[in-house]
């Protein structure tokens, strides 16, 4: 499959039906090493996706070489929008700007397109890491969760998504997922009945939390100790 560069492009390989269709599967192609931060474990980011359609259709969304990139485990199929149908949620980095979240899916023409993202960070060498997504407070829009610089600023961060743009609800500090050079992401959100609970560690890696957004409040409280990643991924199970 060749390669067709305008900045960020995206060009049909297979010629669908004209009919409703969904996204049904994304991953990232195109390994780059321009970008030396390394902070999932390696220096091997990637310069393109690759989305496959229920109607049997792929497209290939990339960035021209040097500039903008997926720094991300793997691409996120959440159902975002509440229609049932999940958008391509991915954290998206500009060198300069550090990262940003992300989401992909079909325009208004049923084309895979960037639908909108938050800001970027600010600066080089910031990431973020994605949580989950949500009707965290009952209001019927569905929230993304994520921590703001898991290894710095410890910050969560939720955004709701409304009318197909990003916008931002709330933060608490003192909460983290995630510690330079791991390839993966613990924890995400649970409900084990009474409603959404976003499970992380605290900041100090000392114990697991779970966090609620409700009535535009957070509350937090411990439910555990953190021995290790393991631990965040077993609190989801509500044991």
């Amino acid at each position: 499959m060749s390669r067709i560069w305008a900045g960020l492009c995206c060009a049909a390989l297979m010629a669908g039906a004209a009919q409703a269709r969904d996204i049904t599967e994304a991953r990232f192609a195109d390994p780059t090493t321009h970008y030396p931060h390394g902070i999932l474990g390696d220096k091997v980011e990637y310069s393109a996706m690759l989305l496959r359609l229920s109607d049997g259709s792929s497209f290939r969304i990339g960035f021209a070489p040097g500039t903008r990139l997926f720094e991300d485990i793997a691409p996120r199929l959440w159902d975002v929008s509440g229609d049932g149908a999940p958008e391509v949620v991915v954290i998206e980095t500009d060198p300069p700007q550090g990262a940003q979240l992300s989401i992909y899916g079909l325009n208004a023409d049923g084309m895979p397109a960037k639908l909108t993202s938050t800001p970027h960070i600010g600066r080089t060498n910031r990431w973020l890491s994605p949580i989950g997504a949500a009707d965290l407070d009952g209001d019927g829009a569905i929230e993304i969760a994520y921590i703001d610089r898991p290894h710095l600023a410890k910050t969560l961060r939720i955004w709701r998504y409304d009318n197909g743009k990003l916008r931002h609800v709330a933060d608490l500090e003192g909460l983290t997922n995630h510690k330079i050079g791991w390839d993966f992401i613990p924890g995400g959100i649970r409900d084990c009945g009474q409603g959404p609970e976003i499970v992380t560690a605290d900041g100090a890696w000392a114990r697991i939390m779970a966090t609620t957004y409700r009535d535009g409040q957070f509350s937090s409280r411990a439910i555990g100790s953190y021995t290790g990643p393991a631990d965040l991924d077993a609190a989801l199970n509500c044991g």
